[in-house]
């Protein structure tokens, strides 16, 4: 399989510069080298770009395509619901939506809307702030919560005391934050080490009203909590008085309909939902929880706001993937296992041509590593490691290979055994070139 050629698709890249900062619509694309590629055409797990070159889609705009491209029955329903309503405050959906979500989320009691994650995540910590009464929350390392500028990067001044400060060269930094944010809001602490974050609350407790993380840490790697962590995490928030978030934005309707929470039966107070919950096309996010907590918006005790909150065809959406997940019982095994299949392949391949090779994570969503074994703390992903796994992300894309960034890749309803053939076929050619680039450097 030859490289592909993006002569169109480049130009327009390059003409859009003009206009787009970077050409792109977020910065996390590796200092702008990505090759840039605009695609005009989806169906099923397939994309194709300007030059009219088809890609497997394993990107999922980060996971938050779970329908697949060109979807009949979801774009059939939203289609229906824009012909019926477009913007008002109030929709016929609301109980329906809410009442679905209820019923698969074990954390959730009550239900508030918005758009995105980063979004979402701000308004959880300043409702469970002023649930608790308490000022300070804890993160951890590895785990990603958005871009505002009171959660993002930073690396803790020490293990007796760790706060989160800017420092050179974090991947998470930015100029322009907020001076002092991080350190004068929250913690930041290894995930999955229960000694450390007992010993914190020993000595801090009475500042610490919100433990934040992801249930299973995607963005710091694919690792999956150790046995018996969220439990015990779950046991010292009752015994300190404080709210545990859970941000489902990635696991959430992807590893399943009641999210990660439901398969590894550990109950948040809120959980944070956002972007496969709206299938992919189109924002949403939401905010769920305990009665009691979610309660304080009610009395008007804590504000919650936006344009777009609960918007018509957001509702829509959100309904038809859940309906779409409801009647194909089987969805969450079979995209499981086509992502396994294609996982396996990679490792495989890669190791043929001598390239150390892992993938990780839960069906529906995994992560490369260019590495021997499975990284198990999110801080031991070495600076080495994310390079070379950046480095088969870009050359897969000229192969027709999607993945997201940093190493992760999804899977959809739409994806069949064709996808793992197409996979199959390229990606010898892919762990060739990276073969012949390592050599060089």
């Amino acid at each position: 399989m030859p490289k592909l050629k993006f002569p169109q698709s480049q130009q327009a890249a390059s003409q859009v510069k003009k206009y787009l900062p970077g050409g792109v619509h977020y910065n996390f694309r590796y200092e702008g080298k990505d090759t840039i590629i605009p695609f005009n055409k989806g169906k099923g797990s397939r994309v194709w770009d300007l030059d009219n070159n088809e890609h497997l889609d394993l990107f999922c705009k980060f996971g938050a395509l779970i329908v697949g491209h060109k979807n009949e029955e979801y774009n059939a329903k939203l289609i229906n619901y824009i012909n019926k309503v477009l913007s008002v405050d109030q929709c016929d959906l609301e109980e329906r939506v809410c009442e679905r979500i209820i019923h698969h989320v074990p954390s959730a009691e009550m239900v508030r809307f918005g758009l995105s994650g980063t979004e979402a995540i701000q308004n959880a910590i300043r409702l469970a702030r002023a649930y608790a009464g308490k000022p300070k929350f804890i993160r951890f390392q590895g785990h990603y919560h958005g871009n505002a500028d009171n959660i993002m990067g930073g690396k803790p001044t020490s293990s007796e005391y760790p706060v989160p400060v800017d420092y050179e060269g974090d991947f998470m930094g930015t100029d322009g934050r907020a001076p002092n944010i991080l350190e004068e809001q929250s913690f930041l602490i290894p995930w999955n080490d229960i000694d450390v974050l007992e010993k914190l609350l020993l000595y801090r407790g009475d500042e610490i009203g919100v433990i934040l993380m992801e249930p299973i840490c995607i963005n710091g790697g694919g690792i999956v909590p150790a046995p018996g962590y969220l439990e015990k995490v779950r046991e010292l928030c009752d015994e300190y008085q404080i709210v545990l978030i859970f941000d489902e934005v990635i696991t959430g309707f992807r590893v399943a309909l009641g999210g990660a929470q439901s398969l590894l039966g550990v109950t948040p107070d809120i959980t944070v939902f956002a972007k496969a919950m709206g299938g992919g096309a189109l924002p949403m996010s939401a905010i769920v929880g305990k009665k009691e907590i979610m309660q304080l918006y009610t009395d008007s005790k804590v504000i919650h706001a936006g344009t777009f909150n609960g918007y018509p065809l957001g509702l829509a959406a959100v309904l038809a993937t859940i309906e779409l997940l409801e009647n194909d019982p089987s969805c969450y095994e079979r995209m499981g296992n086509y992502l396994m299949q294609i996982g396996q392949s990679l490792v495989d391949t890669a190791k043929s041509v001598g390239i150390p090779m892992v993938a990780q994570g839960v069906p529906g969503v995994l992560v490369f590593h260019s590495q021997g074994t499975q990284l198990i703390k999110a801080e031991g992903y070495d600076e080495s490691t994310k390079l070379r796994d950046i480095l088969i992300t870009r050359v897969s894309r000229n192969y027709g290979i999607q993945f997201s960034p940093v190493s992760r890749f999804f899977s959809n309803l739409l994806m069949d055994d064709s996808d793992v053939s197409f996979f199959k076929e390229r990606i010898g050619e892919v762990m060739a070139d990276v073969a012949r680039i390592n050599e060089l450097l």
